[in-house]
Formats: C-alpha cells, sequence, structure tokens
C-alpha cells in the first residue's frame, strides 16, 4: 500500500472509530466518515467494502492494555488518567465505544461474545487474575467501561480538578487490583 493509502486508511479508522463512538454504528453513514476524514466515500469503500467491515476494523480494541508498563500499585491511576487525557485531547474513547460495538453491532451476540473475551482477557493477563472466573479482570473492565461511558457521554465529572479525579477514581480500580494481587499471595 503507498503512503497516501496508508494514511488515508488511518484518517477514516480515526473518523470511524470516533463517530461511532459518538452515534453509534445505525447512526453513522459512510459518508458521515468520509466527510469526517476527508476522503470520498467510494475510497471508504474500496479500503472497507462494507459499513459493516468499518465497523468491525474501528471498534475499540484491547491494546490500550497491553502497552501498560507501570507498578500495579499505579494501574488503577494509570487507567483512569489515561480515559482523562483522551478527553482532553479529544481521541476517542475504546472504552465508551465498547456499549456502542455490541449493541449497534450487526451481529450483537457474536460482538459480544468476541469483544468480552479480548477485554477480559487482556485485563487477567494485565492483573494476573488467575481467578476461574476472572472476577477481578471483570470488575476492572466494567468500572473502566463505565468510567468511559460516563466521562465522554454523559460529561460525568466535569469541573472536577483532573489530578483529584485520577486520585479517587483511581483508588476505586486501584482496590480490585490490590485484591486481585491478594488472591497470589
Amino acid at each position: 500500500m503507498s503512503a497516501a493509502v496508508v494514511s488515508s486508511r488511518d484518517a477514516i479508522l480515526d473518523s470511524a472509530g470516533r463517530l461511532f463512538g459518538e452515534r453509534g454504528y445505525r447512526g453513522v453513514t459512510v459518508r458521515d466518515i468520509a466527510s469526517d476524514a476527508g476522503v470520498s466515500a467510494a475510497l471508504v469503500m474500496k479500503l472497507f467494502g462494507s459499513k459493516e467491515k468499518l465497523f468491525a476494523a474501528a471498534k475499540p480494541d484491547e491494546s490500550l492494555l497491553s502497552d501498560l508498563d507501570v507498578p500495579a500499585s499505579e494501574l488503577g491511576a494509570t487507567l483512569v488518567f489515561r480515559v482523562l487525557m483522551r478527553r482532553e485531547r479529544g481521541l476517542k474513547e475504546p472504552w465508551a465505544m465498547l456499549p456502542f460495538t455490541i449493541q449497534d453491532s450487526p451481529t450483537p451476540d457474536a460482538a459480544r461474545a468476541e469483544t468480552r473475551e479480548r477485554y477480559l482477557a487482556a485485563m487477567a493477563t494485565l492483573l494476573k487474575d488467575a481467578t476461574p472466573d476472572r472476577r477481578y479482570a471483570s470488575t476492572v473492565v466494567a468500572l473502566m467501561t463505565g468510567f468511559g461511558e460516563a466521562v465522554r457521554t454523559l460529561g460525568m465529572f466535569d469541573g472536577w480538578d483532573f489530578d483529584d479525579l485520577v486520585a479517587h477514581y483511581g483508588a476505586i480500580v486501584q482496590a480490585q487490583v490490590d485484591a486481585c494481587g491478594e488472591t497470589r499471595t
């Protein structure tokens, strides 16, 4: 692929991820995405084949968990900090996109199972959660999904001091991280 095609593909994925995250699958057209990305709708279709395939390619991924290189004692605050930094920078929020990814998917049951497994596996690996039901990983994923959705969609915590919010909500997440660690000792 040429550099221009790669650049256009990245722009399309960025626009699609943000627009799907804001409006859901049904609320976004290929033309909306193309316009936002500064490309033609024909190019979007050429690169992705269909709106459904574009939605699948633009969905949030668990890589936001794989590049965390912090001590376990800082994990809760780091996860919260990253959500708030993405909000400050106007970047898409993968945690807030999770409900849209599933509910608006053309195949919601398959999307639910696949997304749940990807996020739980990544979080369980990060936490070293060896419980049979991955209870700590499940709880942290739920806390972060709720936080991402509350911050981005509902505008919760507007007016809070950034550092105070990191400390406050980070401590809530950290309690589960620490509880998981206690099961290993």
